[in-house]
Formats: C-alpha cells, structure tokens, sequence
C-alpha cells in the first residue's frame, strides 16, 4: 500500500512502453489520480489495466481549486498520482500551482523519474548538454518570437523549445534570419513510428522543410547550440556587420575595416569571414 503523499508521475511521450514499473505501481495503487485530461488519460490507464480507478481533472485553470481536494485525500491516509497529457508534470504542464498549495500544506511530495521531452530532446540533439536553459513554446506573435530568437542569438549555452507543426517552418524561417550560424537540431515525433532528427545550420533550415511536406507533420522540440563564435570574442553586432559588408567587398577590405572600428582582432575577423564565405559558396 502507498504511504501517503502527491505522487508526481510522468507518463510517456509518445511510446506507450516507456513507462516505468515504478509509475504503473503508482497509477494501480493511488487512491486518486490527477490527470491534466481525464479522457487522455484513460487511454492509457486502459492500456495499463487500470479500469476501476478514481479520477479528477486538474488542468491550469482549476489547480487551485482541486489542490484543496488533494490535500484533503492525502490528510484521510490517501495517496494522489498527479499526471499530465505526456512526460513530466510541471515541465510545461500544469501542476506547479497544486504542488506549490500541497507542500506549503505539508503534503509530502514524492517526484518519480520518467518520461520527458526535453531530457529526450538533448540526449539526440548532438549539441553540448552541460548548460542549458529551457524556455518551452516559442512565442506565437512575429515581433515577440524575433525578440526571443534575438536573445538566442548570444546564449553562450544550448537552449531547447517546443513548437507546433502549423508554425515550425515560420519559426525554421526566422532563425535562418536571426541566427543563421547557430546549429539546431530538429526533434520530430520523438518515440512515435516517424521519430525524426534533422541537425544542421538554422541558414538550411528553410529549403529542408520545405523539401518535403512529412518534415512539417507532427509535434517538435527544437534544440539550438551557443553562439558559434562566442569563445571568440566576437560581439553579435560585429558579426552581423560583417556579414553585411561581405556582400558587396572583399575578405581582406572588410576585416580591415572592422578591426579599426571595433577593436577586434583581424586574424579573428579574417578566420570568421573566410568560414562565411566557404559556406556561401
């Protein structure tokens, strides 16, 4: 039998095996279950056997409401599994609010490992793992989105977001613009029959999608690397400057030029443009 407490139970994010025996134990077990989407939900409950259990609803708009329902099973000797639509609870699903009620309450809380498409979404991306920041869905509106990619633009860790296939190639578009020599990894459909990685330069993004319509199908996580040239010094102004002026002139004048005005060093200027124009080539 379960000791008493909030059970923090992450579920699978597309490949119904990947749950743990750990978190089929505690979805059989609890005296309640706290689902994002209870009819969601009850598609894997009876995938899992689980056909007799007591459920509530706990999506962003009623957590603090049902968090009193929670706190009340758990104080009766009971035992609550929180769970979400996919993966973790809390990571860019609801849950933060009830947890935060429960445990100012004095409700034990007892998170299990599992399912997560971030974690996920890193383990395959091919893109440093040691520092990295997590920022969910890209934002919807143009000028916000453009502000956010901006900001990517001179992370000097790897930073991972969600994005829907209705807006993925917009998004895929503007990063070619903003941070066009920053590497990305594409994470489509992860576990699911058509999981897909694409990884290359945010510059090619936009002719790959739209090579084929199936690279636009499904759910994504987008992992993009640190500013290239961080480690070199290189301010993101000057680079964007360079890569203007090498429109219209040489390596040589445009190094030159920008060495005088910024202080940078040629020989670092010079090795950038030369990899610019190798790769435009």
């Amino acid at each position: 039998m379960l000791s008493s407490a909030l059970y923090i139970v992450p579920t699978p994010i597309g490949n119904l095996e990947d749950i743990t025996l750990r978190a089929v134990r505690i979805l059989k077990e609890a005296t309640l279950i706290a689902a994002e989407d209870t009819r969601h939900s009850k598609i894997l409950l009876d995938h899992l056997g689980i056909t007799d259990a007591k459920i509530i609803s706990c999506y962003d708009q009623v957590e603090e409401q049902k968090a009193s329902l929670i706190i009340d099973e758990v104080s009766k000797g009971g035992s609550v599994a929180l769970i979400s639509d996919a993966g973790s609870p809390l990571i860019n699903d609801p849950g933060y609010r009830v947890v935060s009620i429960c445990a100012a309450a004095g409700v034990r809380i007892v998170p299990l490992p599992g399912p997560c498409a971030v974690i996920t979404a890193l383990e395959a991306a091919a893109l440093p793992t040691d520092s990295f920041k997590f920022m969910g869905f890209f934002p919807v509106k143009q000028k916000e989105l453009s502000d956010c990619l901006s900001k990517v633009a001179q992370e000097d860790c790897t930073t991972v977001f969600y994005e829907t296939p209705r807006r993925i190639l917009d998004t895929c578009k503007l990063m070619a613009q903003l941070i066009p020599d920053h590497n990305v990894t594409l994470c489509r459909e992860m576990t699911k029959t058509f999981e897909s990685f694409y990884r290359m330069r945010a510059s090619e993004l936009p002719a790959f999608m739209e090579a084929s319509p199936e690279r636009i199908k499904g759910e994504f996580a987008v992992v993009i690397g640190a500013c290239p040239h961080k480690e070199e010094g290189i301010p993101l102004e000057v680079e964007k400057a360079l890569s203007t002026l090498l429109e219209n002139n040489s390596v040589k004048t445009v190094t030159q030029v920008l060495s005088d005005l910024t202080g940078v060093r040629k020989r670092e200027l010079y090795d950038l443009a030369l990899s610019k124009k190798e790769r435009d080539a």
